[in-house]
């Protein structure tokens, strides 16, 4: 977890699946180890899950907007 991002405990934590569909983040920023840490995705590691919470990827995904819009531009081909 990213340390400028402050979590919510009661909030509940989902899979990047979810995360992906809710929040329209790639796919591979979530699943990819070193593409969550270079770019500082907030998650949690469970075991051998790893799961996030939507608000801190909310927020996260605000403060990158930017760069998120730029990558999808890239991948559709615009």
């Amino acid at each position: 977890m990213t340390p400028d991002v402050l979590p919510d405990f009661n909030e509940p934590m989902v899979a990047a699946r979810t995360a992906h569909q809710a929040l329209c983040i790639p796919m591979q920023w979530l699943n990819n180890k070193v593409q969550r840490r270079a770019r500082g995705v907030p998650h949690y590691r469970i075991g051998h899950l790893v799961r996030f919470r939507l608000g801190e990827l909310e927020q996260w995904r605000d403060r990158h907007a930017t760069v998120i819009v730029t990558a999808r531009e890239h991948v559709d081909g615009e």
